[in-house]
C-alpha cells in the first residue's frame, strides 16, 4: 500500500503529526498497533469514574497545548494551586500567593521554607518570565537537586516542598533530571494553570482524531519490520510511502531500527480509590515529604476540582507511587494511619503500573535530530524532554519539515 507519508505510531507525537498532514492537504496513513489513539494519554471508564491511566495533569501554559486545541472545547478544570505536605508526622500547607493574594499572610507564617526561601521562590519565578523550551534546553551540566542547591535554597525548603513536588512532576525522587527541565517548567508553573479535562485526559487525543480523514487510520496494525521508507505490519501487509515518521516510544523506535536504545525510563504506579467523602485540602495536591520511607509519594481528591470525574454523591482519590506497586493493604495501612477509620469507608477501583511512564532527561543531553535518514524521520517526547508539549511540537515539526508546504 504506497502514500505519501506512513507514521508509524498513534501517540500524541503522530497523531500530531497527522493532524498536521490534513491541514496541508497530504495523503498519508497512520498505523497504530493499539486499539486507540493518544499513546499513554488513556482515561478509563469504571463504575461511572474517570481513571487517566496514572496520574495526568495538563499545563495550560504548554505552548504547543495552546496552538493546537481550543480550551473552551475542553472544559477544563483547574487544579488548586499550593499544596498540603506531609512531613515528620504534621501536615503543613503551603498556600500560592501568587493565585490566592488574600493568603498572602498564611504563606508567609506557613512553616515551609524561612523567609528568605519564600522571597527566592518568587525572585526565581519573576526571573522565569519569557522563558520557553528555545532558550531553556541548552544542555546544562547540573542537576535539578544542584541548581536549587546553587540557588541558595535551605536544605529544609529542598527536603519539605521542592523535592516531594518535583519528584511527582519527573519520577525522580533524587532530582537527578537535568536542571534544564527544571527552568522550562517552572514559569508554566507559577504562572498558568494546571488542570484536566472535564471528560478526562483522553479528550486531548480524542479531539484530534475528529480532524483527520475517515479511513486513513490503521489500528491494531503493529509494524514489526522497517526497510528505509517502508515497513511490514504483523501480517505481512505491507506499506510503503515517500516517507516514513516513527512516532513510537524511543525504546520501540531503536527497536525497528536495530538500535541498542539509549532511552531510560522512570515508572510510576497510580491507585484509584472510590470515596464518600473528600479528603479535605479544598482539592490541592497532598504531597509526601517523607516519600522516600513510604508507599505513597503524592495523592489528591480529584472530584474536588473536578467533579465530572466521579458518579454524584462520591468522590475520587487518586493515589500515586514512585518506588514499585504496593499492595492495597500497604496503601491502606499508610493512608489509615494518617486519616485513621475514615478510610475503611474507601474502596480500591484500579491499580495501574506504568513501567514507562516518562522517558529520563540526565544532565547534559541535548535534543536528538529528528531526521535519521533519508526519507525517514522520528518524534517523540523523547527526541527533546520528557512532556505532552515534547512530544506535540516533535509531531508538529516533523510534519514542517516533510517538505510539503504551508497548511491550505
Amino acid at each position: 500500500m504506497k502514500t505519501s507519508v506512513i507514521i508509524v505510531g498513534g501517540g500524541m507525537a503522530g497523531l500530531t503529526c497527522a493532524v498536521e498532514l490534513e491541514r496541508r492537504g497530504v495523503e498519508y496513513r497512520l498505523l497504530e498497533a493499539g486499539s486507540r489513539l493518544g499513546g499513554r494519554v488513556v482515561t478509563d471508564q469504571v463504575e461511572g469514574f474517570l481513571l487517566d491511566r496514572g496520574f495526568q495533569v495538563l499545563l495550560t501554559g504548554y505552548p504547543e497545548v495552546r496552538r493546537l486545541w481550543a480550551m473552551e472545547n475542553l472544559r477544563l478544570r483547574r487544579v488548586r494551586s499550593g499544596a498540603v505536605i506531609r512531613r515528620q508526622g504534621r501536615w503543613l500547607t503551603l498556600p500560592d500567593p501568587l493565585r490566592h493574594p488574600s493568603e498572602l499572610l498564611q504563606a508567609l507564617r506557613s512553616p515551609v521554607g524561612s523567609l528568605m526561601d519564600k522571597i527566592r521562590v518568587a525572585l526565581l519565578a519573576l526571573s522565569s518570565l519569557g522563558r520557553n523550551a528555545d532558550n531553556s534546553f541548552v544542555g546544562t551540566s547540573q542537576t535539578t537537586l544542584q541548581y536549587l542547591q546553587g540557588c541558595g535554597f535551605s536544605e529544609g525548603m529542598i527536603e519539605t516542598f521542592w523535592r516531594p513536588f518535583l519528584a511527582g512532576v519527573f519520577l525522580d525522587w533524587e532530582l537527578s533530571t537535568g536542571a534544564d527541565m527544571f527552568r522550562f517548567l517552572l514559569p508554566l508553573f507559577a504562572f498558568g494553570r494546571v488542570a484536566v479535562p472535564a471528560g478526562g485526559m483522553q479528550q486531548l487525543p480524542i479531539q484530534l482524531e475528529r480532524r483527520l480523514t475517515p479511513g486513513r487510520v490503521a489500528l491494531e496494525t503493529r509494524v514489526e519490520k522497517l526497510e528505509g521508507t517502508r515497513c511490514w505490519d504483523q501480517s505481512g501487509q505491507l506499506w510503503e510511502g515517500d516517507q516514513l515518521v516513527l512516532a513510537l516510544d524511543g525504546s520501540g523506535a531503536d527497536h525497528l531500527l536495530g538500535r541498542e536504545t539509549e532511552v531510560r525510563w522512570s515508572s510510576s504506579c497510580t491507585t484509584y480509590f472510590a470515596a464518600p467523602r473528600s479528603i479535605g485540602g479544598q482539592g490541592r495536591l497532598h504531597l509526601n515529604a517523607d516519600g522516600a520511607q513510604s508507599c505513597i509519594q503524592h495523592f489528591t481528591c480529584m472530584s474536588d476540582f473536578a467533579p465530572e470525574y466521579a458518579p454524584a454523591g462520591q468522590h475520587l482519590i487518586s493515589v500515586s507511587s514512585l518506588f514499585g506497586s504496593p499492595s492495597e493493604a500497604e496503601l491502606r495501612g499508610q493512608l489509615q494511619e494518617w486519616y485513621g477509620a475514615e478510610v475503611d469507608d474507601w474502596r480500591m477501583l484500579r491499580q495501574v503500573s506504568l513501567p514507562q511512564s516518562l522517558p529520563r532527561l540526565e544532565p547534559g543531553i541535548r535534543p536528538r535530530e529528528l531526521k535519521i535518514g533519508a526519507g525517514l524521520w522520528r518524534c517523540g517526547d523523547y527526541t527533546a524532554y520528557p512532556s505532552l508539549n515534547a512530544a506535540v511540537a516533535s509531531g508538529r515539526i516533523v510534519a514542517e519539515s516533510l517538505g510539503y508546504g504551508e497548511p491550505k
